[in-house]
């Protein structure tokens, strides 16, 4: 992952095309203030840890307000929301029958007041709801306000407020999305992912050619056709330039966090190096070599370090280089270590954004599959995330850390090879689910940087 804000490298091999990196900005203008409270810090790596059960009823109406805009808008963002804590692995979210009887005799000072009344705290305890959201439309001037606000039951505190103003009907689903990344950062500690972006390769058919895509951290948006070489593209301007064509390989480009320096595989004459680049180009420059291949790299988040595959020793193995920094631009390597001593093939290194964890992907010769693996630094503390459900490839952390999104081929979650498509985890292997693409195939992923609220 790296920290350039408009702009990510695309790089392609022979009949495959890999894509690491992306940042988007997303900007909204509608915020007008907020409210935080004490954090409600859930973690998930604890062995207590439980999903908390969350209600989100239809947003109040007042009385301005009631009209088939005002009944959609309430409907769709109250679902949205409730999708969007269901998509975490950490909440359960209720269904809206188990709440309909409280609903009817809501009243405004429930979504007005700044207290949460211990009576009707009593109301949603009875019914075991311990995180509740309200929210209240307006409707003025010809456009929209949200109030918000995300209830901690069992404290009896309002854990985030917001008011969001000015805004239409096409705008609800991008604010709640905004809402719930304030929410799952008051909740976890750590900025939510719904803002966030993810790129892949993707085909839309078995016979067609393979193209990039953007999509939402769940959906999915065309983006454009591949070219060869390793480029830089600005989201903003939509312009890519080339910053590697030399032949052989030219592929794995990946940012360093100061966005000012990046590293790549290249090759000549089929020997696989690692090399580093400016991303206004020029000329690239040896960062790593060695007997065997030397492949994708990708630097922590801290800068301190850069992990990377070797085959010095044999067969394809993770290590770890630490680094020094002479400037900005200038980074060399102190020495490097070996990480991995089990499995086959061990490939496609992804740190965490604390810099204290790595996943990878390792073949398994016994089983003939591919499967997650997570280790520190240092190479201990290993820990296998995937088993019997086809192979497992290219894993990438979520911009807090939470989840990683990876490749699969596994048929109707079995131990069957099928079409590679897209799946999302939590960190420690729970909560596996397929991401709906809408496409034929989905490959190699990557997860943008998180702009926040």
């Amino acid at each position: 992952m790296f920290k350039s804000k408009n702009c990510f490298v695309l790089s392609f091999e022979i009949a495959a095309i890999k894509l690491l990196g992306l940042v988007f900005l997303c900007q909204f203008l509608v915020n007008s203030n907020s409210y935080a409270g004490p954090a409600l810090i859930v973690n998930i790596d604890s062995p207590n840890f439980r999903k908390i059960l969350s209600a989100t009823p239809n947003f109040y109406l007042d009385s301005k307000s009631r009209s088939p805009d005002g009944i959609e808008i309430s409907e769709s963002g109250a679902r949205e929301f409730s999708r969007l804590l269901t998509f975490t692995g950490l909440f359960n979210t209720m269904d809206s029958a188990a709440f309909a009887d409280i609903m009817t005799k809501a009243s405004e000072s429930w979504y007005t007041d700044s207290v949460v009344k211990p009576t009707d705290l009593a109301i949603w305890k009875a019914i075991s709801a311990e995180s509740l959201t309200l929210g209240m439309l307006s409707f003025d001037a010809g456009q929209w306000t949200l109030s918000i606000k995300t209830i901690d039951v069992a404290r009896g505190e309002v854990v985030v407020g917001k008011k969001y103003s000015r805004f239409d009907k096409s705008q609800i689903i991008p604010i709640i999305r905004r809402y719930g990344d304030a929410v799952l950062k008051a909740y976890t500690g750590k900025s939510g992912i719904f803002n966030s972006k993810l790129t892949f390769v993707g085909k839309t058919s078995v016979n067609a050619a393979k193209q990039i895509y953007i999509s939402d951290f769940d959906g999915y948006t065309s983006f454009q056709d591949g070219n060869p070489d390793l480029f830089v593209y600005d989201t903003q301007s939509r312009k890519s330039k080339k910053l590697s064509g030399i032949k052989g390989i030219n592929s794995g480009g990946n940012f360093a966090p100061n966005g000012k320096f990046l590293a790549f595989t290249g090759s000549i004459n089929g020997d696989a190096d690692i090399y580093s680049i400016s991303p206004n180009g020029g000329t690239r420059k040896l960062f790593i070599s060695g007997t065997g291949l030397d492949v994708d790299p990708t630097f922590s988040p801290d800068g301190k370090m850069l992990a990377f595959v070797s085959g010095r020793f044999g067969n394809p193995h993770i290590f770890v280089a630490s680094l020094k920094w002479n400037s900005e631009t200038d980074a060399r390597v102190i020495n490097d270590k070996r990480l991995t001593y089990v499995g086959w093939y061990n490939a496609t290194p992804s740190w965490t954004p604390e810099s204290d964890r790595l996943a990878f992907a390792g073949y398994d010769k016994e089983i003939d599959r591919f499967d997650l693996f997570l280790m520190n630094p240092d190479g201990t503390k290993l820990e296998r995330l995937t088993l019997r459900t086809g192979d497992n490839e290219r894993p990438w952390f979520s911009p807090n850390g939470q989840n990683l999104v990876f490749m699969s081929n596994r048929t109707n979650g079995q131990n069957i090879k099928g079409v590679h498509q897209l799946y999302i985890m939590n960190r420690d292997g729970s909560n596996q689910r397929k991401l709906e693409t809408g496409l034929f195939e989905a490959q190699t992923p990557s997860w943008s940087i998180n702009f926040g609220e």
